[in-house]
């Protein structure tokens, strides 16, 4: 049986976390697995696996103890039986290290995506490590694919792998609790909603504007972002600056997110940067209408004209009139909707996910 370890550099509420764990509850039926990754807000979910777990301190906030502790966790992984393979996920420094305790151990990074001013920086970064320490690399969408390309990474080593997720499993008694907990009725109202961290990236305040803009004349019209993040104050204070603090909801982290996308009429990712979204495919999944901007890879997720609007970011009166289509026009939101659905059978479960990641690991397992 093969031992893999998984390496994050937190345990936060975000799609590295669900993509990984998505990969250890298919992985450990068949291999042991372990996971070393810093304490964090998603532990216990990991942590409620078959599988052995190993902290160690986030670096930024204490590199000489989370540098020691790494190696530590990593000793005692390799002890309880040898590796023989390694994912990392999402920082690059953690495929040095990893090389450096693990020396004969072949490795796998993926990429989810940077975001920030530094972000190119970031990314040169990440394709320097693959081309120095690590067997593999993949990329989670062709944007991501082709800015790694671009900048010198071993092509041999890139495999691009969508994010996947599951069908949904809903269940009405849920949707109707979230319903009544956030004051909703869809036969009453028109609920737009979004599943992002309350973060500059994630462009929410053009999302806030566009929704006003439409809101001031129809009553109906509700808002929902699901998530939280250092932008939550700054955009509750921007709601009540529009009139609009009691039409848009900010429900906080929902952990159980296909039962309130659910709800959503129309589904709106108006990122600024983004790699493959979690959220429009779980959105696509329920045959929703969704409206994403020209951004990383939201637009192989929402062809525009197709499965959705695709609009430039920050552009909210583009974003406003692209609103206004779907609302007016429900049979054409229906068509998106029944479009993206197909669109997520194509490319983007977690079957489709698996088999491929599970042909990577057979490969690299056999380089040992």
């Amino acid at each position: 049986m093969p031992h893999i370890l998984y390496i994050l550099p937190y345990l936060e509420q975000g799609g590295t976390e669900k993509q990984a764990l998505s990969l250890i509850k298919h992985f450990q039926h068949d291999n042991k697995v372990s996971l070393l990754a810093p304490d964090g807000a998603s532990a216990d979910q990991f942590k409620s696996q078959d599988i052995d777990y190993y902290a160690f301190p986030r670096l930024e906030q204490n590199l000489v103890g989370g540098i020691t502790q790494f190696r530590q966790g990593i000793q005692a992984i390799n002890r309880s039986k040898p590796i023989d393979l390694v994912h990392v996920h999402a920082a690059h420094e953690l495929i040095l290290l990893t090389k450096l305790f693990l020396p004969r151990v072949p490795i796998l990074f993926t990429v989810h995506g940077y975001h920030g001013d530094q972000s190119m920086v970031s990314y040169q970064l990440a394709c320097w490590f693959v081309n120095w320490s690590a067997e593999a690399s993949i990329a989670v969408c062709e944007a991501e694919q082709d800015i790694l390309s671009k900048l010198g990474i071993d092509r041999s080593k890139l495999n691009l792998i969508y994010n996947g997720v599951d069908r949904p499993q809903l269940s009405a008694e849920k949707s109707q609790a979230f319903a009544h907990r956030f004051g909703l009725d869809r036969s009453e109202q028109i609920i737009i909603g979004t599943a992002a961290r309350l973060t500059e990236a994630k462009g929410l305040t053009y999302l806030i504007q566009a929704f006003a803009n439409l809101a001031k004349s129809n009553l109906r019209l509700r808002l929902v972002l699901a998530g939280s993040g250092e932008l939550e104050h700054e955009l509750k204070e921007l709601a009540r600056s529009l009139g609009m603090i009691d039409r848009i909801i900010f429900a906080g982290y929902v952990n159980d997110l296909p039962n309130l996308i659910e709800l959503f009429d129309i589904f709106v990712l108006p990122s600024l940067q983004e790699a493959c979204s979690l959220a429009c495919v779980e959105a696509m999944a329920q045959h929703k209408a969704v409206i994403g901007t020209k951004v990383g890879g939201i637009p192989e997720q929402v062809i525009d004209g197709e499965t959705g609007y695709s609009i430039e970011p920050k552009d909210v009166a583009a974003l406003t009139l692209r609103l206004k289509h779907l609302i007016e026009d429900r049979e054409l939101a229906t068509q998106f909707g029944q479009n993206g659905y197909q669109k997520y059978k194509r490319d983007f479960t977690t079957e489709i996910m698996l088999t491929k990641t599970s042909k990577l690991y057979e490969k690299l397992i056999g380089l040992r």
